[in-house]
């Protein structure tokens, strides 16, 4: 078995992939950016995918990941992996 990493510029919901990674919120209810993208493309099943998380774990905290069922994209599962929040104050 031999594993292939790729750097592709495009449209992640579009890709012929296995899995998408996305950069979510703690509350993974689809935000701006390519989250919001994901959320539009995946429809109203990923939204209740991201619900029943929620119902079960509550919000997911930056530095953890949750993994859904993709909705209407092409691809096997959704990794929402939240980050910290970074903002210049300066």
């Amino acid at each position: 078995m031999s594993a292939r990493i790729s750097v592709v510029q495009g449209d992640i919901t579009g890709l012929d992939v296995d899995v998408i990674v996305n950069a979510a919120n703690s509350a993974l209810c689809g935000g701006s950016g390519v989250d919001g993208a994901i959320h539009r493309a995946a429809g109203p099943a990923l939204v209740e995918a991201c619900q029943a998380v929620r119902r079960l774990s509550g919000h997911c905290p930056p530095g953890h990941a949750v993994v859904t069922e993709p909705g209407d994209l092409g691809v096997k599962a959704i990794i929402h992996a939240v980050g910290r929040a970074y903002r210049d104050w300066e």
